[in-house]
């Protein structure tokens, strides 16, 4: 049943085109996307700029959606790679699900919490119906640790209602007044501001260190193929570089998969991510830690686990052994 829905999914919330058959010799590969926004953009701006091919890898990035559904995705086989938040992810292997983080994009929360323009704090916020797309993705989390850390608790104090669409759908449903409060990045959190929206708090700031938007796949499948890992993991940190230090070019992939005709608010996006970017995207047990700690409260097992088992850094180790970032800088 899971096995289907996701096949589902991949078929019916295809967002970005897919990009043309495999060309030549070259693998292709499937990439679940967590979410459309200007973070998630560095996997389709890496394809569009010929990034993957010089690693001969046809990659195809899909949207599915943050949470369990991106995960299920995954674990089918119908995707090689997941890009999407790194709670859903360690709270699968906490269920026994054989998934392993091989980077993540930040160790930071990367989100502004908006509210409706009559919540001037966040106790106010109390017996409000907020949104965080749905339980488990990476905004819904940020959402729950930020209540958490002014005091108000997730589900008791404050009523969390799903909706679909990642960004846009969070921004729709604040502005028709669905929800009282909900979680944005660039360009929507400009877009909010714009509505007349008021930014409550900018997560990035709290003292709070978090693993975020990461790369995940299959134990089995990085033991049985390395090289596919080791050579996605070059392509993704090549288009991070090229992501920050190319404006012009990416700016114009990031408005083609995010549907947008504003520049201005496009490099909102593109340069509010770009300094979040590491030069190599390490995960860190405090990170790890920080997940883990947000589960244990509905999870048991997260409370004894260990941060070390979640992921798998010997692929970007080698990496960096070989001086591979370090020539992109060279080439600028």
């Amino acid at each position: 049943m899971i096995r289907n829905r996701a096949f589902l999914a991949l078929l019916l919330v295809l967002i970005f085109p897919a990009l043309g058959q495999a060309q030549g010799s070259r693998e292709r590969v499937r990439v679940a996307l967590g979410a459309i926004s200007a973070n998630t953009a560095v996997i389709p701006v890496a394809r569009e700029a010929g990034i993957f091919a010089k690693y001969n890898l046809d990659v195809e990035p899909i949207y599915i959606g943050g949470g369990m559904i991106s995960v299920a995705a995954l674990t089918s086989g119908d995707v090689q790679f997941l890009f999407a938040g790194s709670t859903a992810t360690v709270n699968a292997r906490l269920g026994g699900a054989d998934l392993m983080i091989v980077a993540v994009q930040t160790n930071r929360l990367e989100y502004g919490v908006y509210v409706a323009t009559d919540i001037k704090t966040p106790k106010e916020l109390k017996g409000k119906k907020v949104t965080g797309t749905r339980t488990g993705a990476s905004a819904d989390t940020a959402f729950r640790l930020y209540l958490r850390s002014v005091g108000l608790a997730p589900d008791k104090d404050v009523v969390f209602l799903a909706v679909g669409g990642s960004q846009q759908g969070r921004l729709s449903a604040l502005q028709s007044g669905f929800v009282s409060a909900t979680v944005l990045t660039p360009p929507f959190g400009g877009m909010a501001k714009e509505a007349g929206f008021r930014e409550l708090a900018d997560l990035r700031k709290l003292d709070v260190q978090y693993a975020g938007s990461s790369v995940a796949a299959l134990g089995s499948f990085a033991k049985a193929h390395p090289d596919v890992v080791e050579r996605f993991l070059k392509g993704y940190i090549e288009g991070s570089y090229f992501y920050k230090h190319h404006k012009e070019e990416t700016l114009k992939w990031l408005m083609k998969y995010m549907r947008m005709n504003d520049p201005k608010r496009a490099e909102e996006g593109r340069s509010y991510y770009a300094e979040l970017m590491p030069e190599l995207p390490y995960a860190t047990p405090e990170g790890i830690q920080a997940v883990l700690d947000f589960l244990a409260v509905t999870q048991p097992k997260a409370a004894g686990a260990s941060p070390q088992d979640f992921y798998d850094m010997r692929f970007l180790k080698k990496i960096e052994e070989s001086g591979f970032a370090k020539s992109l800088g060279a080439k600028k």
